[in-house]
């Protein structure tokens, strides 16, 4: 659907050029018309590293053609500034780079300067002593990350900043506008509930609305929700948060066999009904099709799918969608909605470079404002998504990308936005919870069995890594989570 592009095949002049259609699409915009370094914020962060690297120097790093596209110009434009410039770019994918890094860190090598990898690897990453802070770089250059609501946090582990998303990779809802304001469909829902169809507050009541929209029968599916096991582990923690539980004790004890933890693994079970029967082993490349080519009513899904799902050229049911908040639940007494970043990628830097200074002052203008509508805003590269208070200003990004309906979506769940577990270790505690998913899914074992074994392999894992240091850790983890039950 996109085009990978390899850096180290891209001469300087195509480079230039690059950026220049770039900016020309961008002239739709205020906010993105003329030069991307006008701003105090860019004039900022260019002084400060022609000040720490007066000669410039040329860097390296892992970054996934999907991603790199839509950022390319901005890195260009600080490279004519101060000279410091992308010379070569491994083309990996953003699924591969975590294991990639964690190895880079157990051989503490400097061949990389930067990681653009899922920020959630940041206690894992940060531990293993591979990532630079930022907050002197930070400081030097007067920038701060102006997140929508607690977003922003997703990039410190204990008090230190060590990226800059690119990112604003967030949940939301969507609903089929067309079927769901349909006054016949309102009128059969009405006599068959004996209530007004409405907006689904509640993972019940969404998943009420998809019963009665589900007909397998017109090729038209309740659920688009991901159930495979690579990814859609996503939903299980936007139940369990929503239903006020929490992965693990202050005692670093797992949390998950409980009525809370339980409620979460039936919850994702019980949309089996409305989904499609192959559904476990599809990812992504097999259901967005399924949303835009209108096979299905509803689903959660990453913000990044409305500029598709819009795209009149790309998209059979370009018009026909409403977004909104996730639904929440009831479970713990009272309405709690809490949607989910993963993966939420950005710039991460090697503590081990001899070119760090360069690197990071490279990400904070890429983190800028202005540059960051840029990258956000790209119609063509739709795998960055809007994160910065500013870009939900009017203006900020062209309207027909993400449609207003959409922006507003987006700021609504960015208020309420949670982490997959973000612990040091995160990788065998999401292995085994994703197993046992999949394992009750296919029928092999209940909700209840889900969580009881999820639990024990979890007790193994904090046995093996060791309580205190995971419990040192467990602060941030909770840090991070938004301080309002239900968006604004």
């Amino acid at each position: 659907m996109f085009e990978k592009i390899k850096w180290s095949e891209l001469s300087r002049r195509e480079a230039l050029k690059a950026g220049t259609a770039a900016a020309a699409v961008g002239a739709a915009t205020p906010m993105m018309s003329g030069t991307a370094f006008a701003g105090t914020e860019e004039d900022s962060i260019v002084a400060a590293a022609k000040k720490a690297v007066p000669g410039g120097q040329d860097l390296t790093g892992l970054m996934w053609g999907l991603y790199s596209s839509g950022a390319k110009p901005v890195m260009d434009d600080f490279a004519g500034l101060t000279n410091i410039k992308i010379s070569k770019l491994q083309d990996i994918s953003a699924f591969e780079i975590p294991q990639r890094a964690m190895a880079e860190a157990l051989s503490k090598s400097p061949e990389f300067d930067f990681f653009h990898v899922d920020t959630n690897m940041i206690p894992s990453l940060a531990s293993a002593g591979l990532l630079e802070p930022l907050d002197d770089y930070m400081a030097a250059a007067n920038f701060k990350v102006n997140a929508v609501g607690d977003f922003g946090k997703f990039l410190t582990y204990k008090g230190k900043t060590y990226g800059i998303t690119t990112d604003g990779n967030v949940h939301t809802q969507f609903i089929r506008k067309d079927l769901f304001e349909n006054p016949d469909e309102r009128k059969a829902f009405a006599d068959k509930h004996g209530k007004e169809m409405a907006w689904p507050e509640t993972w019940e009541d969404d998943l009420e609305l998809m019963k009665f929209f589900h007909r397998p029968e017109q090729d038209l599916w309740g659920s688009a929700n991901l159930r495979d096991r690579g990814s859609s582990v996503a939903w299980w923690y936007m139940y369990l948060y929503s239903a006020g539980g929490f992965p693990f004790t202050d005692d670093m004890e797992p949390n998950i066999d409980n009525d809370a933890g339980e409620y979460a693994f039936k919850t994702y079970l019980d949309v089996k009904e409305v989904s499609h029967p192959e559904a476990s082993g599809w990812g992504t490349p097999q259901m967005i099709p399924r949303i835009i080519n209108g096979n299905a009513f509803s689903c959660q899904y990453w913000d990044g799918i409305i500029a598709l799902a819009e795209n009149p050229s790309k998209s059979k049911t370009s018009g026909m969608w409403s977004y909104g908040p996730v639904p929440g639940s009831k479970f713990s007494g009272k309405l709690i909605k809490r949607s989910i970043s993963t993966p939420n990628v950005g710039v991460l830097v090697n503590r081990h470079s001899p070119r760090k200074e360069a690197m990071a002052y490279m990400a904070l203008f890429m983190g800028t404002a202005e540059n960051s509508a840029r990258i956000v805003g790209d119609p063509a590269n739709t795998f960055h998504d809007p994160w910065h208070v500013d870009h939900f200003k009017p203006g900020s990004l062209p309207e027909k990308v993400y449609t207003k309906g959409g922006m507003d979506a987006i700021k609504q769940n960015l208020q309420i936005v949670t982490p997959p577990i973000f612990l040091t270790g995160l990788l065998e505690f999401e292995t085994e919870l994703k197993r046992n998913l999949s394992e009750m899914y296919a029928g092999d074992k209940t909700a209840k069995k889900a969580a009881s074994d999820t639990s024990e392999a979890w007790a193994r894992s904090i046995r093996r890594i060791g309580k205190r240091r995971l419990r040192d850790e467990l602060e941030t983890y909770k840090s991070l989570f938004p301080s309002i039950d239900v968006p604004s």
